[in-house]
């Protein structure tokens, strides 16, 4: 029964479409009319990113991310759990954004 647990997570993250990058980030957050609230990315990728928050978030909501840098970034809550979330951005980053986003954290 293990096995198949460690296979199944093994396929789920195979599956991604983008890799994901760990980080260290702070940012904005802001959904409709809201002033921008700070979040923690934890992790980004060109399709989306995990944040840290203490924002009463949906899933499906609609959402821009403010990150340093960069213009705010269209965004959905893909899921919520406690005060982590994972958004997926309308439109992918360039590679080159990701890039940069990264090594600034570093």
């Amino acid at each position: 029964m293990r096995i198949s647990a460690a296979l199944d997570r093994a396929v789920q993250f195979d599956r991604r479409r983008y890799m994901r990058h760990t980080v260290q980030v702070g940012g904005g957050l802001s959904a409709n009319i809201r002033p921008s609230l700070s979040v923690l990315v934890t992790d980004l990728s060109a399709g989306g990113c995990g944040i840290e928050h203490d924002i009463e978030l949906e899933p499906g909501a609609r959402v821009w991310l403010r990150l340093p840098g960069l213009e705010n970034l269209p965004a959905r809550v893909a899921w919520t759990a406690d005060r982590k979330a994972g958004l997926s951005f309308d439109n992918p980053l360039h590679p080159a954004v990701v890039e940069h986003v990264v090594r600034g954290a570093a």
